[in-house]
């Protein structure tokens, strides 16, 4: 594997003063850095910052929660169903074939290389096992029973999208793996023992930059690109360690995640033109009600469509929700139903998939024309 670096594009238009008629035309934006924490660009119009303390009353008493999860397993079972799968049952003869594992958690097989996007397999998302967000549809893959994996890609530090007894354990039963951050986190996967005994590898990447890492003969470039977000773990470390999504870049096959973020649309439209058109997608639909509170840092389903269209997509599969109570009060089967919704009304989109799976059932994407 190469170490990171900043692609000769970004490097030219860095020299040549970023200057362009159309703000969607230019550079990858980068992150704001205020001492030791670090924050979005002004060009992200839609970020209106982190929800207050003072935000919560109208939160908890004046807003009503329609999330109405139900308690019967049975129920659950018929509308999010989870299909239970081991390291044998993920394979195909496509060159492209991922997963979902639940929540942001999915696992991708792309022209020989095997990774996994913010592996999540706790039953609260939380420093704590008696609060927090507490998972309601178990992962249908144990962490035991996951094939064996090239690399990882991590979003940010949420307890969401950051498990660490999940990333301990899958560095453990790959000694060689991998592992792909935002910068400010790879001091805490050391904590973890991640990356300094000399067999695993943890490569720290701002917006914009790049690593290579070679299987077989192929090289593949794992893209660290902008997201709208933040950053949180303790009571004293907001924003120290940076956020973002992914691109993965193959030869013939190119793959995106989201992570966690609001709508950074001229961001989205940049992806689409550098980095696009993507094979395949995971851009979450869910954990997006009250809009005045959530909109910031997330998407819609309505947005998460213009994600799809603006990054070029020609495959999507909503990921983030139906897995956790996260505290946003859409009903629990509306970003899976919405996003058909508005789908199936897109003419224009009828040459592009953007669907919902169910968890442990396998994606295969389509033979290239």
């Amino acid at each position: 594997m190469s170490v990171p670096t900043t692609s000769n594009r970004e490097k030219e238009e860095e020299e040549a003063g970023g200057e362009y008629g159309n703000e969607d035309e230019g550079p990858f934006a980068r992150p704001v850095k205020n001492g030791k924490t670090f924050a979005n660009p002004p060009s992200f119009k839609n970020w209106g910052g982190i929800p207050g303390f003072f935000q919560i009353p109208k939160l908890l008493f004046k807003e009503t929660n329609l999330e109405n999860v139900p308690t019967d397993q049975r129920i659950l079972d018929v509308e999010i169903p989870v299909h239970n799968i081991t390291a044998s049952d993920f394979q195909s003869n496509s060159d492209l074939f991922a997963t979902w594992l639940g929540h942001a958690t999915v696992l991708v097989s792309l022209e020989g290389v095997k990774f996994i996007t913010d592996p999540v397999w706790a039953e609260r998302a939380s420093f704590t096992s008696f609060a927090g967000p507490k998972r309601y549809r178990p992962p249908p893959m144990e962490l035991e029973d996951l094939p064996e994996l090239d690399f990882a890609v991590v979003s940010h530090d949420h307890y969401d999208h950051l498990d660490a007894e999940a990333v301990k354990k899958i560095t453990d039963m790959n000694p060689g793996i991998y592992w792909f951050v935002p910068m400010g986190m790879k001091s805490w996967m050391e904590g973890q023992g991640i990356g300094i005994d000399g067999s695993s590898s943890v490569t720290e990447l701002s917006w914009g930059e790049h690593g290579t890492f070679e299987k077989n003969g192929k090289e593949f470039q794992i893209w660290c690109l902008p997201a709208q977000h933040w950053g949180q773990r303790g009571p004293f470390d907001r924003n120290r360690r940076l956020w973002s999504g992914w691109a993965v870049i193959g030869e013939n096959r190119r793959f995106y995640y989201s992570g966690d973020t609001g709508n950074c649309d001229s961001e989205f439209k940049k992806f689409g033109k550098k980095l696009g058109p993507f094979d395949l997608a995971a851009i979450p639909i869910g954990a997006y009600e009250p809009r005045w509170f959530m909109k910031s840092q997330h998407i819609n389903p309505e947005e998460a469509i213009g994600v799809h269209e603006m990054i070029r997509s020609k495959n999507s599969i909503g990921i983030h929700w139906g897995t956790y109570h996260m505290g946003s009060y859409e009903y629990y089967l509306e970003p899976r139903d919405k996003l058909k919704e508005l789908m199936d009304a897109r003419e224009d989109l009828k040459d592009t998939n953007f669907v919902t799976i169910e968890m442990g059932r396998i994606w295969e994407a389509p033979d290239k024309k």
